[in-house]
């Protein structure tokens, strides 16, 4: 899963990277411990074909849903039942989305001999680019008609870097694979299944920190601190 992330780079620097035509959203805090149901940094195509940045709240809420709370139970999509889940099934033809972050944390259970406790892990890239994840998202309004924008990440098996640590990873999308993924219009068969592929090896590099990053309300660089 992937339910902690980093956003360290400017807004206007994702711009720049994203190749982004429209730059809606406001500039966010630089946070090293984003947590569901904060607002991220989000790419989509609008209408009219635009690549578009926004602030879209994480944890996705599908515009059926009664209630926004929905959203705190969808911060991930398991890309083996995309198409069948029906918060996600509907979005895959025409709200897909990237959602780039600096990097993202996850947690090691208890090795045999080590004390109770999970140990958490920060993920990066290993040259320090904006990690491209892939993503879905909805627009649902309340009863007065004001609308909430959200998203959730899409997540599949690990590969060598990340199993150690845990089963599942955030689908990360290369570039070459961007404008394909944002495009509204369904995918070619078989063409889902490789893009939510596990991310190359040698792509992430990964370190334990400290324990602080468990709380939500603790922010900084020291949370990035390499443990040992």
């Amino acid at each position: 899963m992937c339910g902690r992330t980093t956003s360290t780079i400017p807004r206007d620097t994702l711009a720049r990277v994203l190749e982004v035509d429209e730059v809606e959203a406001p500039e966010l805090p630089i946070s090293w411990n984003v947590a569901p149901t904060q607002p991220v940094y989000t790419v989509a195509v609008s209408s009219g074909g635009a690549r578009r940045l926004r602030a879209l709240r994480w944890g996705l809420v599908p515009s059926w849903a009664k209630d926004p709370r929905a959203g705190s139970r969808l911060i991930n999509a398991r890309s083996e039942t995309l198409a069948k889940k029906p918060a996600f099934r509907p979005l895959l033809r025409a709200r897909r989305a990237l959602v780039p972050v600096s990097g993202f944390y996850e947690w090691r259970r208890p090795q045999p001999g080590q004390a109770a406790g999970n140990q958490p892990f920060y993920f990066h890239s290993v040259d320090d680019e904006p990690l491209v994840l892939a993503g879905l998202w909805d627009l649902w309004r309340d009863a007065q008609g004001a609308a909430l924008r959200t998203c959730t990440i899409i997540t599949t098996a690990a590969n060598r870097t990340m199993a150690p640590v845990h089963h599942r990873m955030p689908v990360v999308v290369g570039r070459d694979d961007w404008q394909e993924w944002l495009r509204p219009e369904p995918l070619r068969p078989g063409r889902l299944e490789e893009l939510l592929a596990p991310a190359p090896e040698g792509l992430l590099h990964a370190y334990p920190v400290g324990t602080a990053v468990n709380e939500a309300s603790n922010d900084g660089p020291q949370l990035l601190e390499k443990l040992f």
